[in-house]
């Protein structure tokens, strides 16, 4: 593997453990000289509204400092749990305002070869985690690794699924996983109701970009899907479980943020619903 620099995005150590855990594995996996850096983020929140400004300053710098502490309560649980297994990984911190945490994220993985983080998941935070990631693929032109909550593997890139539309952003991902299809032992290319296209599939969905695999010798298979009723993301996870792939590579958001908020899509489910890492590039 050629990646050297992994780069894992973290604010709570409990939470974020399957992402540093995932980190260790790329790092491991890319031998010898490989650079684990942890970028610790602390949401600030944003000025309160008020008439008065002597309020606003007052209110403002309590919130900011409870804000701080609570976030210097879980640096130091990253920054142990880090010492544990990886006691050579950096760990840098910064801190901005929520609405613009996805952006100080993406100038960070601009230093990496991939960004690792974890999936966003019910409750509390879920829309900062996923703008996070939305800031990494958006704006840092570098890839997002996501690890589902409670991954515990020991390798990853050893049975991939491809979910393959063939797209700009498809074709992108590809490429950005290049690094963890080198060992693959299995690669399945997968559509979901694909129809020969000129523009788009070609006369035979799937076989083109698995004959580019194979020609780099790489073990690719096409598997043409019938969603029968299903979402996309819903057919490739259970393809994904059904063929133990330890890594599902993914073009992120085809179509503008804007309609798969509205309209639903294959990335945003998929980034909520994941049960398998999730390589995605935009």
């Amino acid at each position: 593997m050629s990646w050297k620099d992994i780069l894992v995005i973290v604010s709570e150590a409990a939470t974020d453990e399957p992402a540093i855990a995932l980190g260790e594995v790329l790092s491991a996996q890319s031998g010898d000289g490989c650079h684990l850096a942890a970028a610790f983020l602390t949401p600030l929140p944003d000025e309160p509204l008020a008439y008065e400004p002597t309020v606003v300053a007052g209110v403002w710098a309590e919130l900011l400092g409870r804000a701080r502490q609570e976030a210097e309560v879980e640096r130091k649980k990253v920054e142990a749990r880090l010492k544990r297994s990886s006691p050579d990984a950096e760990l840098r911190v910064a801190e901005a305002l929520s609405r613009d945490l996805g952006r100080v994220a993406a100038v960070h993985a601009r230093y990496a070869d991939v960004a690792v983080m974890t999936r966003p998941t019910e409750g509390a935070g879920v829309e900062l985690r996923e703008e996070i990631i939305e800031g990494v693929l958006f704006h840092s032109g570098r890839p997002a690794l996501i690890a589902p909550p409670g991954w515990t593997g020991t390798t990853i890139g050893k049975r991939v699924l491809v979910a393959w539309d063939a797209s700009r952003e498809a074709t992108r991902a590809l490429s950005e996983a290049d690094d963890l299809l080198e060992f693959a032992e299995a690669v399945a290319v997968v559509t979901v109701d694909a129809k020969p296209k000129m523009f788009g599939h070609g006369d035979q969905p799937g076989a083109n970009i698995a004959g580019h695999l194979a020609r780099r010798g790489l073990p690719a298979k096409v598997q043409n899907v019938d969603s029968m009723g299903r979402s996309a993301s819903i057919a490739i996870l259970e393809t994904a479980q059904s063929m133990n792939a330890d890594l599902i590579v993914m073009g992120g958001y085809a179509h503008s943020r804007l309609r798969e908020l509205v309209f639903g899509g294959a990335t945003r489910e998929l980034l909520r619903s994941t049960t398998v890492p999730l390589l995605l590039a935009h």
